[in-house]
C-alpha cells in the first residue's frame, strides 16, 4: 500500500511539472507555443500530437512590412498602416474561407513575431479534432502565395498561455524577438462575423 501511494504521489508531482520551466525533460516553449527557438537541436522533447484541435502552419503569413524595400538608413520604408491592414484582413479571410469547408473554427491566430520559428506562423483551433486531421490532410504539401504550405498538429490549444500579456499592453521590451505570441488584431467586426458562436475565444 505503501509503494501504491508514494507513487501515486511521484506521478502528481511529474504531472504539475510538466510543460513548466522545472520539467526538465520536455521543452515548456514548444509546448506553450508549438515553437521552439532551438528546433531540433533542443536539449529537450518535443512531444508533437499524433491529433489536436489546432492545426500550425508554419510561417504562412507573409508581412508585407518584411518585404518593403529598405531606405538609405538600412531600415525598412515606411508602409501605410491602412493597406497593411487590409492586406492582412485579406489574408485571414481567405484562409478562413478555405478551412471551414473542414468544420467549425474556433479561431484563427496569426504571429507577429519576427523570430524565424514564430514569424507568420497560422494557429486554426477547430471544434473538433477531426476537422483539424482533415485539413491537415487537404493543406500538407499544397501553395500558397507560390510558397509550400507546411502544417502540423500543434499542442496549443490554450492561447492565453502562450500569448505574451505585455504585448497586449503595449509594455512588451523584447520587440518582435519575445518568445511568446504577439498576435496580429483582427477587426471585431470581422471576428464577430466569422466567429458568432466562438465569441469567447
Amino acid at each position: 500500500m505503501f509503494f501504491k501511494l508514494n507513487n501515486f504521489i511521484m506521478a502528481e508531482h511529474l504531472a504539475s511539472l510538466h510543460g513548466t520551466e522545472k520539467d526538465r525533460v520536455n521543452c515548456p516553449f514548444y509546448f506553450k507555443i508549438g515553437a521552439c527557438r532551438h528546433g531540433d537541436k533542443c536539449s529537450r522533447l518535443h512531444n508533437k500530437p499524433s491529433t489536436s484541435q489546432t492545426l500550425l502552419l508554419v510561417n504562412m503569413y507573409k508581412n508585407p512590412v518584411i518585404r518593403s524595400p529598405v531606405g538609405g538608413d538600412g531600415l525598412p520604408k515606411p508602409t501605410d498602416p491602412y493597406n497593411l491592414q487590409k492586406h492582412f484582413e485579406e489574408f485571414y479571410i481567405d484562409l478562413y474561407d478555405e478551412l471551414v469547408l473542414f468544420g467549425d473554427i474556433e479561431n484563427i491566430n496569426v504571429c507577429d513575431n519576427l523570430s524565424d520559428h514564430m514569424i507568420g506562423n497560422v494557429y486554426v483551433k477547430f471544434s473538433k479534432e477531426l476537422s483539424a486531421y482533415k485539413a491537415l490532410k487537404s493543406v500538407s504539401g499544397r501553395f500558397y502565395a507560390g510558397r509550400t504550405i507546411v502544417a502540423e498538429n500543434s499542442p496549443v490549444v490554450d492561447f492565453k498561455e502562450s500569448t505574451c500579456r505585455q504585448y497586449e499592453e503595449n509594455s512588451c521590451n523584447r520587440g518582435g524577438y519575445c518568445n511568446f505570441m504577439h498576435l496580429k488584431p483582427i477587426k471585431r467586426s470581422i471576428r464577430k462575423v466569422l466567429f458568432e458562436n466562438y465569441s469567447d475565444n
